[in-house]
């Protein structure tokens, strides 16, 4: 009988421990944003920090560049809760399109992103798409494109290198090298 209750103790503190580590932790802490194989206590999870990301007032750093054949107006904005950046926006235009690319930090790691591209022929319709990435451990988690979810695609691979490579560009302001070259 104590042998079981004992099993029975020991079994419950270990579902405590594992339930209290899947919970979301401040940005400023080493655990990831998500720890839970549910893809919609991931997704939701990964909401909840782009939101309260967007509710802060974040200290801004803005940049302009442009690359022939690359960008024309470019522009990339550095967003830092304290002295963690949190946030990059990402625009350009080149020729009849344009686009704005949003990118979204936990702890260094790239956990969302929003893309947006409106363009066409100089007659013609204009279109603009909508893409959102939510991403866990470096890895698309779900991808939508405009209000769908779609089936991730090799884009998805694209914008995770891309964000660190605008991390990495904070320190150098070489944005043409980071965004235009693969």
């Amino acid at each position: 009988m104590k042998l079981q209750l004992l099993s029975l103790i020991l079994t419950l503190n270990i579902s405590l421990q594992l339930n209290a580590q899947t919970k979301q932790v401040n940005p400023q802490g080493n655990k990831p944003l998500v720890q839970t194989s549910s893809l919609n206590s991931a997704v939701k999870a990964i909401r909840e920090e782009y939101n309260r990301i967007n509710s802060l007032s974040l200290k801004s750093e803005k940049f302009k560049y442009e690359a022939e054949g690359c960008v024309e107006d470019g522009t990339v904005s550095y967003f830092k809760e304290g002295n963690v950046i949190v946030k990059v926006i990402e625009t350009g235009s080149i020729g009849d399109g344009s686009w704005i690319n949003q990118y979204y930090y936990h702890s260094g790691k790239i956990f969302f992103s929003y893309e947006k591209i409106v363009g066409g022929p100089a007659i013609g319709k204009v279109t603009t798409t909508e893409r959102r990435y939510y991403i866990q451990d470096d890895k698309p988690l779900q991808q939508m494109e405009d209000k769908k979810i779609v089936k991730a695609d090799a884009r998805a691979l694209e914008i995770i290198q891309t964000a660190y490579k605008l991390l990495k560009a904070y320190k150098t302001k070489d944005f043409a090298a980071a965004l235009c070259n693969p």
